[in-house]
């Protein structure tokens, strides 16, 4: 699926209908944010973006390795919304790529007549911190991303970072390349303007804890309407300072994901293994039988489940 994206110096208007008659580049800087402003069209895949509803946020492991059974309701949660709400629609843009394939996410038609406002904004809040996972990590190289409310980056000002009372950003990762930590928040949803103008004062006001060291702010607009493509906002701006301190946290090493690069590096491949962390608790809870039994049941237990049921059994 084609995924528009927008990367502009500043919240402004929802850039209606632009995300179909704009004319896109492609994406040609993998690992990196791009060099200049503007609509991309870059490629991806349903599972990588399943993989980044998964992988957002925070470690699993300290909150559910002693209670594996819990791993899978959190999976759920993650994921349900957008297995429940999005579908995919061919398109005809106006200035097709050589390399699109025609097809992009949306609203289903279970959204759009079935589904109440508070299910909506729960969609909202799902998508918005996919998409922002998706595109700082997949397309611009971010490493292993943690929420604020867990601890920011700097050990010194944890307290600050788990102030309550604080409108922070959401998200904090760092960018091995670029040699600095972002900031990132996400909007899901019908995102407009007064809402990406509130997530870059979240922005601001995690950028003054931060001021001493080189950050990037970067405010992710999720939006989907139904009718409409799925296309994302970067709004972002970039800030000089003390490079990053060490962490023995694994970060990205080269271009592309930690996966690329399991042959490569022993930090690649702990990333991977931190990523998909939470997949793994949910097998290692599960039992035996359901994890080994096949995806199509046998033609004997076929025949038996569907055998035409009598008079008895219906009553």
């Amino acid at each position: 699926m084609d995924v528009p994206v927008l990367f502009r110096d500043g919240p402004a208007k929802r850039p209606y209908k632009q995300w179909r008659t704009a004319k896109h580049q492609p994406w040609e800087s993998p690992g990196a944010f791009p060099a200049k402003d503007g609509w991309y069209l870059p490629t991806t895949t349903w599972r990588e973006i399943v993989k980044a509803a998964t992988e957002v946020g925070r470690g699993v492991t300290p909150r559910l390795h002693q209670a594996q059974q819990l791993a899978r309701g959190e999976l759920v949660a993650r994921v349900a919304p957008l297995y429940a709400y999005l579908g995919m629609h061919a398109v005809s843009p106006k200035y097709p790529l050589p390399h699109s394939v025609g097809r992009r996410l949306t609203v289903n038609a279970v959204y759009e007549h079935g589904t109440e406002r508070t299910a909506k904004s729960m969609l909202g809040y799902r998508l918005g911190m996919t998409m922002a996972e998706w595109a700082c990590r997949s397309l611009m190289g971010l490493g292993q991303t943690w929420h604020f409310e867990d601890g920011g980056p700097i050990p010194a000002l944890m307290d600050a970072f788990k102030d309550p009372t604080r409108t922070l950003p959401d998200l904090w990762g760092l960018h091995e390349s670029e040699n600095a930590y972002w900031l990132i928040e996400a909007k899901g949803g019908n995102v407009r303007k007064s809402r990406l103008v509130e997530g870059w004062e979240q922005l601001e006001e995690g950028g003054k804890l931060l001021q001493a060291y080189a950050h990037r702010r970067i405010l992710c607009g999720a939006s989907v309407q139904p009718q409409g493509d799925l296309f994302v906002t970067v709004d972002y701006d970039q800030l000089s300072g003390q490079p990053p301190q060490p962490s023995g946290d694994a970060t990205l090493v080269g271009i592309g994901t930690p996966e690329d690069h399991l042959d490569d590096s022993d930090d690649a491949l702990l990333a991977t293994a931190r990523a998909q962390m939470l997949v793994y608790l949910v097998l290692a809870a599960a039992d035996r039988w359901s994890v080994r039994r096949p995806l199509h049941p046998s033609p004997q237990r076929f025949r038996a489940h569907h055998a035409p049921r009598t008079r008895l059994h219906h009553a």
